[in-house]
């Protein structure tokens, strides 16, 4: 049973917020059992699924497999605008095992739209993506939600469930916890952005039994994941034993933001603000991994006026 706003499985976890969009972080043992909750609370329901097994035929092409598709659900969506919605229109000819691992996932996403489902069960629907397709997916995945859509994703790390769009979750030790409230990620307010104030300062984190001091500059973001928090430097993340008040009180005179509850960013690294719908903000970075960071919806028109937007 829930206590305190957590839940003992995840199958009570998807019982007790049905209705709700859920974005889960764990592991394999619980998207399985998740799958198997989604089909038991909502069995009644339209729905589609998408595993990250899930590769298609390879003796098909995006328009043989789209198409099969369409009949099974009946026809109402075109696998020709399912495809060009995806930007697939110019590989409707090309064979599944032809395609990029993007590709594929692509094809997976239109396959998706066909039945237009009212419960999508995605196990780690973010993997194969880069930057451009990321944004494709999460825009139409926000879409849809706002439509009525229940989602349900499944899989690690916890960014990837704070970037959709409905309620983030998180397992530890079994048992699943929310990963943020409304209150927590609009009403925590910290210290302004103050500008191109220099003063000496170094990032600690560890590695293996070593200690590593960054200069901020090199630092692209920080998170917290599962109690414990990370720094982020060309690509790879280092462990800090810095709580995240402590790294926005320094790091803030250095051009960094507190764009999340569990998030700290470098605004020289954000390339992109995007908006997916009225409550669902992302920031694309320009690191090395092109990473994507949620912003809080409390926190969005501040960081726009930092970044000096109109």
């Amino acid at each position: 049973m829930s206590t305190a706003g957590d839940y003992a499985t995840v199958g009570e976890l998807i019982a007790g917020e049905t209705g709700r969009s859920l974005h889960i972080e764990c592991g394999r043992e619980a998207s399985r059992r998740a799958l198997e909750a989604v089909e038991q609370v909502y069995g009644r329901r339209r729905r589609a699924c998408y595993l990250e097994s899930d590769r298609g035929f390879d003796r098909d092409t995006v328009r043989s497999y789209l198409t099969l598709f369409s009949r099974l659900a009946g026809g109402a969506v075109s696998p020709a605008s399912a495809a060009a919605h995806f930007g697939l229109k110019d590989r409707m000819r090309t064979k599944l095992s032809h395609l990029t691992a993007e590709e594929r996932a692509l094809a997976n996403f239109a396959r998706l739209t066909l039945g237009e489902p009212e419960v999508v069960f995605c196990e780690r629907p973010l993997i194969d993506l880069g930057p451009e397709a990321r944004s494709l997916v999460l825009g139409w995945i926000a879409g849809e939600v706002e439509r009525g859509t229940v989602f349900i994703t499944v899989g690690e790390p916890l960014r990837e469930a704070l970037l959709m769009p409905g309620d983030a979750w998180w397992e530890e030790d079994g048992r699943f916890f929310p990963a943020q409230t409304a209150d927590e990620a609009e009403g925590d307010d910290g210290p302004a952005f103050a500008g191109d104030e220099v003063r000496v300062c170094k990032v600690q984190a560890r590695s293996g039994s070593s200690t590593l001091l960054f200069d901020p500059r090199e630092v692209d973001f920080v998170e917290s994941v599962n109690r414990q928090n990370y720094v982020s430097v060309r690509g790879e993340l280092y462990p800090t034993p810095s709580t995240l008040d402590e790294l926005e009180r320094e790091l803030v005179r250095y051009g960094f933001f507190r764009c999340h509850r569990s998030y700290i960013v470098n605004v020289q690294r954000v390339a992109k603000v995007e908006r997916f719908t009225r409550n669902s903000f992302n920031l694309t970075l320009s690191d090395a991994a092109h990473s994507s960071i949620p912003l809080a919806k409390g926190r969005a028109e501040e960081m726009r006026a930092t970044l000096g937007m109109r």
